[in-house]
Parts: C-alpha cells; structure tokens; sequence
C-alpha cells in the first residue's frame, strides 16, 4: 500500500502533524508514505527515515505562472498511490492528489478554497485543536482498515535519534526549564515582554535549572540578557542539536510558536504563553502541557499590528510561576 499525506506549511503545522503521521508508520509498518511537503520544512522529516519526502518548491508555488506546473510535477511523483490524506486543506495540497487521479483522496474536515469538492472521503469540520485534527483524519483512515487507536497522541520524537547537543546541563538536581522569550518576525505579536520574561527569571532561578533559548532573531539579547539576569543562554544550535537540548528539559515555556511544538513532539511540558492565539485551534493536546492567557475580551484575535498588546501586557509573571 502507497499513502500520500501532504501539509505544506508552515513549522509549527508540520510539527503539530508529526503525531498523526508517526502513528499511521506505526499502524501500517509494511506500506510506503509519501509526505508532500515544501522545501523549506522538508529537514522536519529527518528523524523519520520511513518517510519519503516529495518536495514542493515554494518559489514556484507561489508564482501564479508556475504554480500549475509544480502540481503537474508533484502529482507524477504521486501517480498510482492507494490513497491520500490532506492535512492542510488548501487548494494546492488537494489538486496534486486529484491530478494524480488517487482512488482516495481523504481530507480532515478543514477544507478552502473549494479543496473539498476535489476530496473523495472529507471528514466533517470539528473545532478542534490542530492536533487534534490531525489526529482524527489518521483515526478515521485507520478505522476504515479497521485499525483502531490512531487517533490517540503520542510525543512523535520522543524517541526519535537526535545528535548529541553536548553539555548544555547541569546534573545539580533541579528541574530543567527554557525559556523562549522569542518569536518570528511574521510572529512577533505573540512574544511576551521582555520585562515579563525577566522577572520570571528572577522567580524561578533559585529554585529551576534555567536556559534562555535566544535564536537568531534574538542574537541581540545573547549579548546582554544572560549577564543581566544570570541565566545562561544555550549555545547556538541547530535544530536537532536544540531538539535534543530541549528533550534533556523538564519544561519549555514559550509562546505559541515552533519551538512550543517542538517541545510537545518531543514528550516535553510545555506551558504556553497564549495572547492573541485562539486556545481552542492553537491549543495543546492533552497532557502535553498548559495552555496561559488572560482571555480579555478582544482575544483570541489575527489582528498582527495591534499596538496595545494588553492580551500580553496583563499576563502576570507570577501566574507562569505558578504553572510551574
């Protein structure tokens, strides 16, 4: 058997499908997988070998004069697949399926776009966290081979081979707990302040082992903010070196980007930071971690150049405290 699964973008929606397809490897040992993913988040299959990637280039899907013919390309590295689940539900991710004239083209329930109308098994939309989401398309496609179970989470690189970050901790007996003050700059609404991040430092130092986790969107405070505060910060590192640093930790406290969901991936607490995120949709699975926010009226929000950030502002250091 031959299962085509496809989620374009971005990091942290690939990592929050790792779960859904780690568990279908599992279920069906013996069939192949194609996972249709851009190039850019393609390295996000590399703990999982029995994956074969089928690479998009994003310069041409996202140019209206190329776009088609990417598909076309994609769709014959799919041709003569069994079936194919679409965890993005998109118009892009649902044609390559339906041009490679795939018996079964499943969807998740999230379809715009017109993606369902090119869908032959599409679930009902449920809201739900992501996860979750993902998580039901893989147990509806299990149950319909009669393969119960797959929809249940599971920490998808708990266990996965990860490079050996080096001595990043201290065995002093304390819990080990990173601190993500940073977010891209597409989600640069989402980061705490920075004033916040600091007396929580303050808090918790005595009492936690803690790491500034400062990327290279942060470059500027590793040359201040470990000095000022007495927190060291991790080396630079890739991400599987990071990954494996962060799966050392006891608990990651981030906002709701991909380093949060790298974390809940790989079987680490996670408290999350929530302002304008909807904790619904953005939400975790259960047991992975917490979910924080003050639930002020005008959040959850997608509004990116809001000035006032109060969702943000009014989350108390002492409240992530307390979650920990």
């Amino acid at each position: 058997m031959r299962i085509v699964l496809l989620r374009l973008s971005a990091l942290g929606d690939v990592l929050r499908v790792l779960p859904a397809w780690a568990n279908l490897g599992r279920a069906f040992p013996g069939a192949r997988f194609q996972a249709v993913v851009e190039d850019r988040h393609a390295f996000l299959l590399a703990p999982m070998p029995w994956l074969e990637p089928v690479v998009v280039r994003r310069s041409r899907l996202a140019n209206p004069l190329s776009a088609l013919g990417e598909l076309r390309r994609v769709a014959g590295e799919l041709r003569g697949a069994d079936a194919s689940l679409d965890f993005h539900g998109i118009l892009k991710s649902a044609l390559a399926p339906w041009m490679a004239d795939l018996p079964e083209r499943w969807g998740d329930g999230l379809a715009r776009e017109g993606a369902r109308f090119l869908q032959t098994r599409p679930l009902p939309f449920r809201r739900q966290t992501r996860y979750a989401q993902a998580l039901g398309l893989a147990g509806a496609f299990g149950l319909d081979r009669g393969v119960a179970g797959l929809g249940e989470f599971h920490p998808a690189l708990a266990d996965a081979p990860l490079p050996d970050p080096g001595p990043v901790w201290a065995g002093d007996g304390r819990p080990r707990t990173v601190l993500v003050p940073g977010a891209s700059r597409r989600g640069a609404i989402k980061r705490w302040p920075l004033r916040h991040w600091i007396a929580l430092a303050e808090r918790l130092k005595g009492r936690h082992q803690l790491r500034w986790s400062l990327g290279p969107e942060e470059e500027d405070l590793r040359s201040w903010l470990p000095a000022a505060t007495g927190v060291e910060a991790l080396p630079p590192l890739g991400l599987w070196h990071l990954a494996a640093a962060l799966r050392q930790a006891d608990r990651v406290v981030a906002p709701d980007t991909g380093l949060l969901h790298l974390a809940v991936v790989l079987g680490v607490q996670a408290v999350g930071i929530y302002g304008g995120s909807d904790p619904v949709v953005a939400g975790l699975p259960e047991g992975a971690g917490t979910v924080l926010r003050t639930g002020i009226e005008c959040s959850p929000c997608r509004e990116r150049n809001c000035q006032r950030r109060q969702c943000l502002e009014e989350l108390e250091p002492d409240l992530v405290a307390a979650a920990l």
